[in-house]
């Protein structure tokens, strides 16, 4: 078991909690779906888009929890123990950013906050197919991972943030 792993992702997970929390806790069920957040971007899309978002939280835990308590011995990700963790402690530095950067109109942080998440989500991707043995279920987990944080998040979300955060200066 790899237990700086656990630890690193146990207190992301409490941080994002936090950090969304504070920012999306007040809304009534169902205002998800129509917060300012979205940008305008239409609710049929924004529907898709929190889909892909409940299969990303899927596919990191079919992930990270493997890798908890097998960690890879090869590849990135195994070539030193504390690999895995660190780039896991990017994924949620970056990650639990957002929230806040982006209520408070941080547009240089919105836009570092999902590249950066972007980033880490990719080099996990990379290390699990890197492993000698790849675990299918591992390397599919962090593909839905990235379709979120690298297409969705990183690409679509910001070029429409930075669009309407610049389209009037």
């Amino acid at each position: 078991m790899n237990v700086s792993t656990l630890i690193v992702v146990v207190l992301g997970g409490i941080a994002i909690s936090l950090s969304y929390g504070i920012v999306f806790g007040k809304l009534q069920p169902g205002q998800y779906l129509s917060h300012p957040f979205w940008l305008d971007i239409p609710k049929e899309l924004v529907v898709i888009l929190v889909v892909f978002q409940a299969l990303a939280a899927i596919g990191f835990l079919l992930a990270i929890i493997p890798w908890i308590i097998q960690p890879p011995k090869t590849g990135v990700m195994g070539k030193h123990e504390w690999t895995l963790p660190l780039t896991l402690g990017f994924f949620f530095v970056f990650a639990v950013m957002w929230a806040p950067a982006t209520f408070y109109k941080v547009h240089w942080l919105v836009v570092l906050s999902l590249i950066g998440t972007a980033i880490a989500s990719i080099v996990l991707l990379a290390g699990s197919i890197e492993e000698d043995n790849p675990r299918w279920y591992i390397v599919v987990g962090l593909i839905l991972l990235c379709i979120v944080t690298v297409l969705n998040d990183a690409v679509l979300w910001n070029a429409k943030y930075i669009r309407n955060a610049y389209k009037n200066t």
